[in-house]
């Protein structure tokens, strides 16, 4: 694909001196329908953009994303999840994520559901997938023990409330519905850590942990972590209460269980 994305842009770069944007935008499109090549819109208008500008080189990513803050993902389901996997797939070719700085990742309880493709869109810790098990595997809800510099590291788990979505996504959840924290667990010293992409939060109740244990061992093993989500509710006095759940793949049977490593 990338040989023919390639091929294509530089056709049109040959022959694009004195265009005009409008021209170029023609010319391209025209040489992707001879090859038969289909595109993501917004990249193929960042493509129109660097060709028009002299900007473009290529082999390099198109967009290069830095992310911070909050990150929602709404509730996918797995016919939805089934047609989005492709376009995933090819704007994985184009766009860089070198240093991405994810902030805290907000999900809704749908995020099992479609879980091999949401999983690519989840950060995780460099060089390890994420493991999610079968339902039947999942051990049951746990309380987090967070740590006691937690606010002062993480201050958006604080937030009263999350903010509501933009209008142009009036169509997706409420922020209510996609208030879960998306968090990670692995061993550490004999007990189960839940970390973010911030940081560590804190650890599994002692009692809840000796259950969670094997199965964060299982995940290691396959240089994995744990998929999970925290129900994290500010408490009284400022402390945080927090239930942690496990990530099941409820996708469909035979579905992959983990996200690619990176």
């Amino acid at each position: 694909m990338q040989d023919v994305l390639r091929e294509a842009c530089e056709a049109v770069q040959a022959a694009a001196a004195g265009k005009s944007k409008a021209e170029i935008r023609r010319m391209l499109t025209a040489e992707f329908r001879s090859r038969d090549y289909d595109f993501p819109p917004d990249l193929f208008d960042v493509l129109v953009d660097q060709l028009a500008a002299g900007t473009y080189v290529p082999g390099q990513p198109l967009v290069s994303v830095r992310c911070s803050g909050l990150l929602r993902l709404p509730f996918i389901g797995p016919a939805v999840g089934r047609f989005l996997e492709p376009a995933l797939e090819a704007l994985k070719e184009h766009i860089s994520t070198e240093g991405i700085d994810h902030g805290v990742v907000r999900v809704s309880e749908h995020v099992a559901d479609a879980w091999p493709v949401t999983s690519r869109m989840l950060p995780h810790p460099p060089g390890r997938g994420l493991y999610a098990p079968a339902p039947d595997e999942v051990p049951p809800p746990a309380r987090l023990v967070a740590d006691p510099d937690l606010r002062e590291r993480v201050p958006d788990l604080f937030e009263a409330s999350a903010p509501p979505f933009p209008a142009r996504w009036a169509s997706m959840p409420s922020a209510a519905e996609a208030d879960l924290v998306f968090i990670w667990l692995e061993e550490d010293g004999g007990t189960v850590a839940a970390c973010c992409p911030p940081g560590r939060l804190g650890t599994l109740n002692a009692g809840d942990a000796e259950a969670y244990l094997p199965l964060v061992r299982v995940a290691h093993a396959q240089d994995m972590v744990v998929a999970a989500t925290a129900d994290i509710r500010p408490a009284a006095r400022g402390l945080l209460s927090a239930t942690v759940r496990v990530i099941a793949d409820r996708s469909e049977p035979g579905a992959p269980q983990s996200s690619p490593r990176s």
